[in-house]
């Protein structure tokens, strides 16, 4: 059972009893096994054409019928399930045992054990193990172990703007719970979606009744960092800066479980893949992702997840100043900034994945219902958020 509690300057708690369940991390493999193509990845080229004689062993033949039937498929394209989700949960679902990652309950497990391709390398496949060791980075689709109602920070130094926040933590709760809130249900649109415009626009219908995995995944593999499409699905998005889409490159380290919601970034990114080039917005009054540069060095998922965010929601992406700035939206008018990056370990950016996870949360929102954009009757779905109660603006603000 929830209980209110308010913020206090200085609060440290980690559940003892739930400490053995928290221990250690695990090898998810959320982007190698059958989305991983060794074709692609190990090709030689020379003067710009790939060489003949690929061994169809290295270019990973057990692949396709992990997921396809070629006579017999249940569902369209050939799939080897009735659904793309009933698909992806065969091995990323709480009762799947392909993959350490379980997408559904929002859960991290071990490995009991795993093969890789002819490479060595690369992870062809695994067998989930019992051992819960972590809840996921991004939640999970129908159960979901943010500590949503156990956030706490500590009060800072005083500056021009007040009390800083410091410290913030996030735990994990120590029992998965029911989501709010997931990519997999709510309504079918797609807020904010479009230009800015003067004329009422909330966003866009989806062509489909819900989102897919694959409507930001590409089962098959890409290189991209959580095999995300640079353009999902439906979203439109089209910018002659970036002819095919946001890309943000895959990493060397691959961590798919936290310790602390409110550490969002993706901190065992090697040095070298660091980058200070970051997607962002410049106008207020045109959302189209830019090239700016940071002043700290960051992972490329914090560098561009906020313009990926906005190929579907593209009125989001607002700089600095456009909470006080009419962007001539009709709708979208004054917006908090999304696209701000103050590093990995920080923990404190002004971005869109610092307040909202990705798949589903489990924070709760009794006593402060919102309605939609499109100003229908409020809702009391947590939106994403990472705390109770809109909580989350007073991880940051001192009010």
């Amino acid at each position: 059972m929830r209980t209110d509690r308010k913020v206090m300057r200085r609060v440290v708690l980690v559940a003892a009893a739930s400490a053995a369940l928290f221990m250690g991390a695990t090898p998810a493999q959320a982007d190698n096994g059958p989305h991983v193509s060794t074709a692609t990845n190990n090709t030689t080229f020379v003067d710009g054409q790939p060489t003949n004689g690929v061994k169809i062993s290295d270019a990973g033949q057990g692949r396709c019928a992990s997921c396809h039937r070629a006579h017999t498929a249940k569902a369209p394209y050939l799939l080897n399930a009735t659904s793309e989700e009933a698909l992806c949960f065969s091995c990323h679902g709480t009762g799947g045992t392909g993959a350490t990652t379980d997408v559904q309950g929002g859960v991290g497990y071990d490995t009991a054990s795993s093969t890789t391709y002819p490479d060595g390398t690369t992870v062809q496949t695994v067998v989930r193990g019992s051992t819960q060791v972590l809840p996921l980075r991004g939640g999970g689709f129908e159960k979901a172990m943010l500590g949503s109602s156990e956030a706490t920070k500590d009060m800072g130094v005083l500056g021009a703007h007040g009390w800083t926040s410091v410290n913030q933590l996030i735990p994990p709760a120590p029992t998965q719970e029911a989501t709010t809130s997931s990519h997999l249900g709510g309504v079918n649109v797609m807020w904010g979606n479009g230009a800015l415009s003067a004329t009422p626009n909330t966003g866009k219908v989806m062509s489909s009744p819900k989102l897919e995995c694959t409507s930001c995944h590409d089962p098959h593999g890409n290189k991209q960092y959580r095999i995300l499409r640079p353009v999902p699905s439906d979203s439109g998005f089209s910018a002659t800066d970036f002819p095919d889409g946001i890309l943000i490159p895959d990493t060397t380290n691959k961590v798919y479980t936290t310790d602390n919601y409110w550490s969002v970034g993706d901190t065992n990114v090697p040095a070298e893949e660091l980058t200070t080039t970051i997607l962002g917005a410049t106008s207020i009054v045109d959302p189209t992702p830019k090239i700016k540069t940071s002043s700290v060095a960051v992972s490329p998922y914090m560098a561009n997840v906020a313009a990926w965010c906005t190929t579907c929601h593209t009125r989001y992406l607002a700089p600095s100043q456009s909470y006080k700035t009419d962007s001539g939206d009709a709708v979208f008018t004054y917006r908090h900034t999304g696209d701000n990056v103050s590093g990995d370990k920080d923990a404190r950016s002004r971005n869109c994945i610092q307040c909202h996870v990705a798949h589903g949360s489990n924070a709760v929102m009794p006593n402060s219902s919102v309605e939609w954009p499109d100003g229908t009757t409020p809702s009391s779905d947590s939106r994403l958020l990472r705390v109770d109660d809109r909580g989350i603006c007073v991880m940051c603000h001192n009010v």
